[in-house]
């Protein structure tokens, strides 16, 4: 999978709660990693995938039913949705952000990045390595799009950009695409 380093930049230094937070859940999930990897060292990538679509699932399920919500219904509410579940559910200790929403002619795009992020910190690899956040974004999409009817061609989660290939933070681009109407 990858190699880790010995010690997170920000594990030292001003370690106040929530950096103090951050820095074990990143150790601890590098730690997990790599034991996952000796174990299923070609299947990491699915077995993190999978994880994250079931996260993804439970907790949309439960914050609806438990929290008697209404999902919303359209791709910003939903966008919306999955920034608030990343930011309080599944990287609470990182900075979940919106940075684009936009329609283009027949798209909705979206990126969501985070920066800071547990889940790539303290991983050095060659390529974007945040299988369970994709599988948990891909998750919520297709659950929330079904569960309105909304019809599209496709839907297309990439995380362009990683901190474990050494980016500032971690995006995922959103893209759904609707069919044309003739």
């Amino acid at each position: 999978m990858s190699n880790t380093k010995d010690i997170p930049p920000w594990w030292t230094g001003k370690l106040k709660q929530r950096q103090t937070m951050r820095a074990f859940f990143s150790k601890t999930w590098t730690m997990l990693g790599n034991r996952i990897a000796v174990m299923f060292p070609d299947r990491i990538r699915d077995l993190y995938y999978s994880a994250g679509r079931l996260a993804g699932l439970e907790a949309q399920r439960e914050y609806f039913k438990v929290g008697k919500q209404k999902p919303p219904g359209d791709f910003k509410g939903i966008v919306e949705f999955i920034k608030m579940a990343l930011e309080n559910l599944i990287v609470p200790f990182g900075d979940v952000r919106i940075s684009k929403l936009y329609k283009l002619w027949l798209d909705e795009e979206a990126i969501i990045e985070i920066g800071e992020n547990p889940y790539a910190s303290g991983l050095e690899s060659q390529e974007p390595s945040c299988y369970f956040l994709r599988g948990f974004v891909e998750a919520v999409l297709e659950y929330l799009t079904d569960f309105n009817r909304i019809e599209y061609e496709k839907l297309i989660v990439e995380e362009e950009s990683c901190m474990s290939v050494g980016g500032p933070h971690c995006s995922f681009k959103i893209t759904l695409s609707y069919p044309q109407r003739g």
